[in-house]
C-alpha cells in the first residue's frame, strides 16, 4: 500500500518541513523557511496605480465568483445514486453509515488517507482535519452531520485522534468494500493499493443514504481554509508548482 508521501501533486495542499538542518544547530547547506523573509518582494507604487491595479484584480475575482456560482447551481442539479448502507466500526462499535447522519438528513465525509498498515495518517489530511473548525456546531445549526472515514483498524485511528486533539467523529471502514466501491482505494499497475482524498456528501431519502456529490484531489481545496488565505498573501502557498514571479519563495509541495 502506498505510504502517505504523496505522488500526487493534486493532493490537497501541505506545508513543507519548516525544520532544517540550521534550525537545529546541525551542520548543512542553508535553507529557506517560510519563518525567514524573503528580499523579493512585490514593486512599490503610489496610491492610484496600486488602487487601478486592485481594481483590475477584483474585477477577475468577481467574474470567477459569478462562475462557482454557475458551478454551484450545476452542482444542485445533479442527480443522486443509492448507496449501500455499509457498517463502520467507531470508538464504541458498529455504525451504519445511516447511524453517521444522526438526527439530521444531511452528511458530509472526509475520507481520510489512513492505510490499514500505515502507523499515522496522511500529512495532507492531516493538515486538512487541522482546518476544520475544533467543533461542528455551525454545521449541525444547518443541519449538516460530519464524520470522517478511513481504512486503517479503528484503534489506529484513536490514537491519531488523540493525538492530533481532534473531537470529530472517525470510523474505520475494515472488513466493508465502501474505500473500493467508490474509488477512494484503487490499485496501481503492479497491484499495490492507492490511496485518495476527498469528500463525499450524502442526503438521507425514505431512510436510505444517497450519495449526491464527491470531489477529491484539489477539489477538496474549496472548504481549506488556510490554504484560501494562503492564496491572497503576497507569496501564496509558497508551493513549486505555482506561478509566482521571479525570486518567490518556493517550497516543494510536499517538503
Amino acid at each position: 500500500m502506498l505510504q502517505p508521501g504523496h505522488d500526487n501533486p493534486l493532493d490537497a495542499p501541505s506545508i513543507p518541513d519548516a525544520t532544517t538542518a540550521e534550525n537545529r544547530g546541525e551542520a548543512g547547506p542553508l535553507r529557506m523557511t517560510k519563518h525567514d523573509r524573503p528580499q523579493a518582494a512585490p514593486e512599490v507604487v503610489d496610491r492610484a496605480t496600486f488602487d487601478e491595479a486592485l481594481a483590475e484584480q477584483v474585477a477577475a475575482e468577481k467574474e470567477l465568483t459569478r462562475h462557482n456560482d454557475r458551478v454551484a447551481a450545476a452542482r444542485r442539479r445533479l442527480p443522486m445514486v443509492e448507496v449501500t448502507d455499509y457498517v463502520f466500526t467507531g470508538p464504541d462499535g458498529p455504525v451504519p453509515l445511516t447511524g453517521l447522519f444522526g438526527d439530521t438528513y444531511l452528511l458530509v465525509v472526509q475520507n481520510v488517507m489512513f492505510g490499514s498498515d500505515w502507523d499515522e495518517g496522511c500529512p495532507s489530511c492531516t493538515w486538512a482535519v487541522d482546518n476544520l473548525p475544533a467543533t461542528t456546531q455551525r454545521l449541525s445549526e444547518e443541519a449538516i452531520a460530519f464524520a470522517m472515514i478511513s481504512q486503517a483498524p479503528i484503534g489506529k485511528l484513536e490514537a491519531w485522534r488523540a493525538q492530533r486533539g481532534w473531537e470529530h467523529l472517525w470510523v474505520s471502514s475494515a472488513g466493508t468494500t465502501y474505500h473500493y466501491d467508490w474509488g477512494w482505494t484503487q490499485r496501481d499497475e503492479q497491484g499495490g493499493e492507492v490511496l485518495r482524498p476527498g469528500y463525499s456528501y450524502y442526503l438521507l431519502k425514505d431512510g436510505k443514504p444517497h450519495l449526491t456529490y464527491m470531489t477529491t484531489a484539489r477539489g477538496v481545496e474549496a472548504v481549506l481554509p488556510v490554504a484560501q488565505m494562503m492564496d491572497r498573501t503576497a507569496y501564496g502557498r509558497q508551493q513549486d508548482w505555482e506561478d509566482s514571479p521571479a525570486g518567490w519563495p518556493q517550497y516543494p509541495t510536499y517538503g
